[in-house]
């Protein structure tokens, strides 16, 4: 899991929302719905996103520490208590004294004593208030029980714990600290941890699987669950004629699948193409690059829109174009060979052909190479193009009166022209041993100890902004130069006839099947499941094929289970008009409510689980399966009360995804800003909290995306984003007593990424390049896990932030503190020297035991809102990393100094006037504002290939420079000091005339 914790700023104490009556009282938002949202849409907009628009004049006050509440301190003390428990018990086994121990548990049992009076009279209060609102019996029996449930377990523990303290016999002090330990460690008294797995680690490279050779016989197609379909054929259709070729007038080869939607993106484009076969062919062909992936990852739709995607893709792409053409077509699955030269060029221009095979491989295609003379002279390789039912003699389909023919038709396969772009470093004369001299003497670094401290990161950001300079210069000395001349890159050579090809470009080996549409064996899925049983198997399932939900909205909510809970949710908001964010409640009797978990898709629910106890864990599992490297599970804990969208996302990001969700978007500002009931009638959570949410998922794998395949440009590599998967969204603060959720209370926001996968290759670089371009780009997905809650909640000098792995070491070497590289040899003498908690130093131990490394810094740093560690665990062999805040979630990075990837929030808050009459819906018309401005930016960055990442070639270039300089541990360090701070103002240099090119 990873995860990025969004800690709250609070509302300055004179904030008043007087325009929350329209949110929560008008008939447009019934009472229902504000219930409902009131844990996330009132938790969320109201706090952080109030503090990040009340404008850049004001200067923040300092943040003041935030007092406890009474069920923060009853929580606190139950945790100490079973913490000191158990040590006391782990000490009096060993035989050692445990005096302290029972002092300072004596002191924690006067304490819940007196706590307990409170808590008592926090319930009293609850209960006269439902008294007062008439709610249901079933509620008033559920506080009844929490009560009666309370006291006997508060009944035990004390006495348990005054046995302790008043047991003159060493067998009475050890049953009552058995006992007391027994019934804490029992009991959920705080939110569980996210189980981790050293060897399973969320950032990192997809490997080959070295048995996924390509099928020579069609037997083994059929082996392989591949079966030609349909198998029946039927009657004929209308219009062109096609009922006396074999198979054509099947209706299934002018149907729509999963992987072929006649959408209107997919019918327009057939009309601009004029329906014929020889426009649509050669348009796919010169304009969709080809992805050396396997597995329907894509459909049509989104392909037609990334203009990029494998094969299936691309064929899926055609034949949708075809069909909506009314052009009968058909996937055919089969084997081919290809020069070896060629296949370097297509695969993305390798120098070398293991590695071109390599990179295909990782990527999934079954692929072996054929010798000659001790070396590849041809590429094996199973491959999937289409087949259209056209009418081929004589005109070769110029002319289409009557089909004849079956056509093969592959629009993946072309050669390209490559772009070697800039040399920054040259231009900007970074001389990398100066500089590497001047930043390591900044401070003090001893590399066979693997530690640093002090080093001033300033330097580097003085380079990087002489090398800026430096390179505006020059691009603005060129002649009308293009993304290609200054980044570099690829571009398709284009071919185009008046005609189809009459044959393939390539040899066939074996036609092994003919498909209608993609059969399950080669369609990637994911599936999510709710509950768990005692074994973990998820209660409730739901399965879809990736490509249909690629970059799709899917969302996780909670919803009343009853009218009963309906009614209690009502009663828990104040009685009559509501004109202060202060009359809202700061917390809900969690024990009160049932929910029931609901997926959905696209705002139609999908899966729903059974009712569950608000504020308390829900089991959330998604199992991805590719056709090649099987299923993987990756569990999760989601509290309930949350609202959260799940990004599934394959091969690309495409535009048309973008300009869809900044479409609903801009609605929804629209609405809000209108003010008007007519307008505000039909917003949902759907509205307000998915479409924002699914467009942070969306812009974090357009940056992901790009970035990456730019650090490759730059380092003479390739990269390419793999299926991944994750959420992003509202959790709460939850406190439990014994097991059960009491309150709760505002939390924030997280972005918890479990599966973040590329395929990477360094052509004839070292294995040690590879996995350090690896643990670059792992940073670089940390990065923007931190960065796009700021972007979107945060204003700038406010006192809240994104907590994440590397700002947390960053903030540790601004103290002072050393920052450690573990391995399994050294951790003998680091590890003393390291005082984290325990849940941390068990990561970290468990991640040595495998043979893992670590980064981490000291000691535990605070910020507001959160106290923890930052720590990177890192597999030195491939580079894949978990990058992991506090007590064991998985965070991403970004300087604070450096104005992020996306430098332009800034003016997207300019643009935000005062004296808006809504406070509420003004900001989050503001939110949604600068979400719309990121989109439109990443969509411009999606089609022209990393336009807007100039300033960030300048930063690689600066890294480069260190290449080589530093040993491979100390090396993982400097990358946290050098290689994110190139993320800063991303953009700068973006409005260079080479982008209006």
């Amino acid at each position: 899991m990873t995860s990025l914790r969004y800690c709250r700023d609070g509302a300055p104490p004179a904030y008043q929302a007087p325009a929350i009556l329209s949110l929560l009282r008008q008939s447009y938002l019934s009472r229902t719905l504000a219930a409902l949202v009131i844990v996330a849409f009132t938790m969320l907009i109201t706090q952080p996103v109030a503090a990040a628009f009340q404008g850049a004049a004001q200067t923040p006050p300092a943040p003041q520490p935030v007092p406890p509440s009474k069920a923060d301190q009853l929580s606190r003390a139950l945790q100490k208590a079973r913490d000191v428990s158990a040590v006391a018990v782990d000490r009096a086994a060993r035989g050692q004294a445990i005096a302290e121990e029972r002092r300072e548990l004596a002191t924690l049992r006067r304490q819940l004593v007196d706590l307990r009076a409170e808590a008592m009279a926090d319930f009293a209060s609850v209960g006269a208030m439902l008294q007062a609102r008439e709610v249901p019996e079933v509620i008033h029996q559920r506080q009844r029980d929490a009560v009666a449930a309370f006291n006997a377990e508060m009944d035990g523990l004390l006495e348990e714990l005054a046995e302790v303290e008043a047991a003159d016999t060493d067998e009475g002090v050890r049953r009552g600290l058995e006992r007391a330990k027994q019934r804490l460690t029992e009991r959920q008294l705080e939110r569980s941890q996210h189980p981790f797995n050293p060897n399973e680690l969320p950032h990192g490279p997809q490997l080959p699987n070295p048995d996924n050779r390509p099928k020579l016989e069609e037997h083994e197609f059929r082996a392989a669950g591949l079966y030609s379909n349909p198998l029946v054929q039927l009657a004929a259709l209308e219009n062109y004629r096609f009922d006396t070729l074999p198979g054509a007038a099947d209706p299934a080869y002018l149907g729509e699948t999963v992987e072929v939607p006649l959408t209107p993106a997919i019918r327009a484009k057939a009309e601009e193409l004029g329906y014929e076969p020889v426009n649509i062919y050669h348009w796919v062909r010169n304009h969709v690059e080809w992805v050396p992936s396997w597995g329907a990852v894509q459909d049509a739709d989104l392909t037609l829109s990334a203009q990029r995607g494998n094969a299936m893709d691309t064929a899926s792409l055609l034949i949708a174009l075809l069909r909506a053409s009314g052009v009968p077509a058909r996937y055919v699955h089969g084997t081919i060979e290809v020069p070896e030269a060629r296949f370097r060029n297509w695969a993305g221009g390798f120098e070398s052909i293991e590695a071109a095979m390599n990179y295909a491989s990782s990527g999934g295609i079954p692929t072996t190479g054929i010798t000659q003379g001790g070396r590849v002279v041809t590429v094996r390789m199973e491959h999937v193009w289409a087949e259209a039912a056209v009418d081929f003699l004589p005109s070769r389909a110029a002319i289409m009166r009557e089909a004849d023919t079956w056509l093969a038709l592959d629009a993946s396969y072309k050669q390209y022209e490559y772009l070697e772009g800039l040399d920054v470093a040259a231009i900007a004369n970074l001389d990398g041993e100066a500089l590497a001299a001047s930043f390591m003497a900044s401070g003090a670094v001893d590399e066979a100890a693997g530690w640093v401290q002090g080093l001033d990161a300033s330097i580097i950001e003085a380079a990087q902004q002489d090398a800026r300079q430096a390179l505006e210069a020059h691009i603005e000395q060129m002649t009308d130069p293009t993304v290609g001349d200054v980044i570099g890159g690829r571009k398709v050579v284009i071919r185009e006839a008046p005609v189809l090809p009459s044959a393939m470009p390539f040899a066939r080996i074996v036609e092994g099947a003919r498909y209608a549409a993609l059969p399950a064996a080669l369609q990637p899925t994911i599936t999510f499941g709710l509950g768990a049983d005692i074994l973990g198997t998820p209660l409730a399932q739901a399965q879809f094929p990736w490509a249909q939900l690629n970059n799709r909205k899917v969302t996780l909510s909670f919803r009343p289970a009853t009218q009963a809970d309906e009614d209690a949710l009502h009663a828990l908001l104040p009685e009559g008009e509501i004109t202060d964010i202060s009359q809202l409640p700061s917390s809900i009797p969690a024990y009160l409510i049932k929910v029931v978990p609901e997926l959905k898709v696209e705002g139609e629910t999908e899966l729903a689980g059974a009712a569950m106890k608000l504020g308390e864990e829900l089991a959330f599992r998604y199992s991805v399966r590719d056709p090649v490297h099987g299923m993987r599970h990756y569990p999760n804990k989601v509290l309930a009360g949350s609202y959260i969208a799940v990004g599934v996302i394959g091969g690309n990001v495409a535009p048309s995804s973008l300009r869809d969700a900044q479409s609903e978007l801009e609605s929804t500002r629209t609405k809000l800003g209108s003010g008007e009931d007519g307008q505000l009638e039909g917003l949902t959570r759907e509205d307000l909290l998915g479409e924002m949410f699914h467009a942070g998922l969306l812009g974090y794998f357009a940056q992901y995306n790009a970035v990456g395949r730019l650090i490759a440009q730059s380092r003479g590599g390739h990269f390419q984003l793999v299926n991944s998967a994750g959420s992003y969204g509202y959790v709460p603060t939850v406190t439990y007593f014994f097991g059960v959720p009491r309150a709760v209370i505002p939390g924030g926001v997280e972005m918890d990424l479990d599966r973040v996968a590329h395929v990477s290759n360094v052509d004839q670089q070292p294995p040690s390049m590879w996995a350090a371009f690896n643990f670059h780009v792992g940073a670089v997905a940390s990065a923007l896990e931190h960065v796009l809650p700021e972007q979107m909640f945060k204003r700038n000098g406010g006192t809240g932030g994104a907590v994440s792995a590397v700002k947390a070491l960053q903030l540790a070497a601004a103290q002072g503190q050393r920052i450690y590289h573990i391995t399994k040899a050294n951790q003998g003498i680091m590890l003393p020297d390291v005082r984290q908690s325990q849940v941390v130093m068990n990561d970290i131990s468990a991640a040595l035991a495998v043979g893992k490394e670590v980064v981490v810094h000291a000691s535990p740093i605070s910020v507001p809102g959160w106290v923890g560690a930052g720590y990177v665990i890192v597999d030195p062999s491939t580079g894949a990393g978990a990058w992991k805040i506090g007590g064991g979630a998985n965070g991403g990075f970004l300087s604070e100094d450096a104005a992020g990837i996306l430098g332009f929030m800034g003016f997207a808050l300019g643009m935000i006037g005062a004296g808006f009459g809504a406070p509420i819906l003004v900001f989050l018309a503001a939110a949604i504002a600068m979400i719309i401005a990121v989109n439109l930016i990443l969509e411009y960055l999606t089609v022209d290939h990393n336009c807007s990442g100039l300033d960030y070639l300048i930063g690689l270039a600066v890294l480069a420079a260190f290449a080589g300089i530093f040993a491979s541990g100390i090396g993982a360090i400097i990358v946290m000091y050098v290689g994110l701070i190139a993320g800063g103002a991303a953009l700068a240099t973006a409005k260079s005339s080479v982008c209006a090119n």
